[in-house]
């Protein structure tokens, strides 16, 4: 009986410091006497399985040389406000859509009505949310042109992006475009008339769309500022020229969060939203690929002299899934390769001479004369890729017969960062960044510049299936 005991505990899943069931739970489980199972728990506390603390019970580990006071258990209130905010940043309400009916969201957090509706009561009495008969949204300020001043038309946004010497914009990537045609879109469906901008960073002026320097004070009905940092290589040169502005101003921040300056988040009507940068992407894809029942993958970046790269290797390996990495440190993104080709080969060629550089390194990992290759990869059960072009050419890589995915010929265990039209193509799981939520907020908070200010928006994403 004790050893049958022994090895039930044993082999049940256990985590340090997770305490074992009492005595008399296992003693009614097992049918056995008080003798028996106190036998067990000594012969697992001399081998050093379990440590016992007077009148607490038994713990899996060793004696810990300090204890820390346990957190208070999470109240159903405290857990409906974390879980509430988690489906606002990742998207899921819409600011100008009513709540789902009370019974739904009842059912959604596992929560009484009657909580629910004080949970709701109290965002009504701090200004956030308003009531209209049975349904719940969320508020719009009524008043900004008090706040502001009454004799301004309350109509203009500038909109500011980086910008060549005469004031052009070309986008780099699928993402920056999507973004610039979600805040047309947004401005349109809102009634704003928005203001293009750009941020000449050689010589450290604000150019219209018609090449001319113009100054922030030219803008005198602007009722607020989105501003893009994406490419800005001096993003704090940028937000310095709106230090003085008097209305909400609502910044992309697509830079390391840890660099965001702190005193513009304490002094202004500032908001700082961001969706690539930080582990969340990588804990929220390896927590999908857990839940398919992966436990090992190989992670691949020829950019991983980039803080983002390297925050989602990180979010990956904090997910729990064991993780071999195969990363380049040179390069800081796709647009560093490009910069090289530029510099070697004519603009028609740009694109394919960059893609040939990133393919170079990437052969190396997975080449078969690699001694380590086949060690590293042969229990990796997916592969993952810090973007959409790192698993087209993996895709490009096994059609030539130059590496062999994991999975299956017809579908194979790759899976990426992006969600780019690309993966559609290819059909290839990827991570979207929710770039809709992140434009759809942004907006929100210039017409509700008291909700959200002096605040890190951190939009979450998902896993699209192809």
């Amino acid at each position: 009986m004790r050893k049958q005991i022994l090895q039930a505990l044993l082999q049940a899943p256990h985590t340090k410091n997770q305490a074992l069931p009492s005595v008399r739970t296992l003693m009614s489980t097992f049918n056995a006497g008080s003798a028996t199972v106190q036998a067990v728990l000594r012969q697992l506390e001399e081998e050093k399985q379990i440590y016992k603390i007077r009148g607490k019970g038994c713990f899996w580990g060793t004696t810990p040389t300090h204890f820390f006071i346990p957190a208070p258990r999470e109240s159903a209130t405290e857990r409906l406000e974390k879980e509430f905010e988690k489906d606002w940043e990742h998207g899921t309400y819409k600011p100008d859509k009513p709540l789902p009916l009370l019974k739904e969201l009842a059912d959604k957090y596992n929560v009484s009505q009657p909580l629910l509706r004080k949970f709701l009561a109290q965002k009504i009495s701090d200004g956030l949310m308003q009531q209209v008969g049975r349904r719940y949204f969320f508020s719009h300020t009524s008043d900004i042109q008090a706040k502001i001043g009454a004799s301004r038309k309350l109509s203009e946004i500038i909109f500011v992006t980086r910008c060549n010497s005469w004031g052009g914009f070309n986008a780099e990537s699928e993402r920056e475009l999507d973004f610039l045609r979600l805040v047309y879109r947004f401005a349109g469906a809102g009634k704003y008339k928005l203001i293009p901008l750009g941020m000449h960073e050689a010589s450290g002026v604000l150019i219209d769309r018609s090449g001319k320097t113009v100054q922030l004070s030219d803008y005198p009905n602007a009722i607020g500022a989105i501003i893009s940092t994406l490419l800005v290589q001096k993003p704090l040169f940028l937000l310095q020229i709106f230090s003085s502005a008097q209305f909400p101003v609502a910044v992309w921040w697509e830079h390391p969060l840890n660099e965001i300056p702190k005193h513009f988040m304490d002094k202004f009507h500032w908001a700082f939203f961001n969706s690539t940068f930080g582990e969340l992407p990588g804990i929220e894809l390896g927590n999908y690929l857990k839940m398919q029942g992966v436990k090992k993958i190989a992670y691949f970046s020829p950019y991983h002299n980039s803080s983002w790269s390297q925050d989602r290797l990180t979010g990956l390996q904090k997910s729990g899934l064991e993780v071999e990495a195969f990363t380049d440190n040179e390069f800081a993104s796709p647009w560093d390769y490009k910069q090289i080709a530029r510099m070697r080969v004519a603009k028609h060629s740009v694109e394919a001479y960059a893609r040939k550089l990133q393919k170079k390194k990437m052969i190396k990992w997975v080449s078969a004369s690699n001694v380590n290759r086949n060690e590293k990869l042969k229990n990796a059960e997916w592969w993952v890729c810090v973007n959409d072009d790192v698993a087209d050419i993996f895709i490009e890589m096994a059609e030539d017969g130059l590496c062999t995915l994991p999975g299956n010929e017809n579908s194979p265990n790759i899976i990426s960062f992006d969600n780019s039209a690309e993966s559609y193509m290819l059909r290839v799981k990827s991570y979207d960044f929710n770039t809709e939520a992140l434009v759809d907020q942004m907006f929100y908070y210039i017409g509700n510049p008291d909700i959200g200010k002096n605040k890190i928006h951190q939009i979450s994403g998902n896993v699209v299936e192809k």
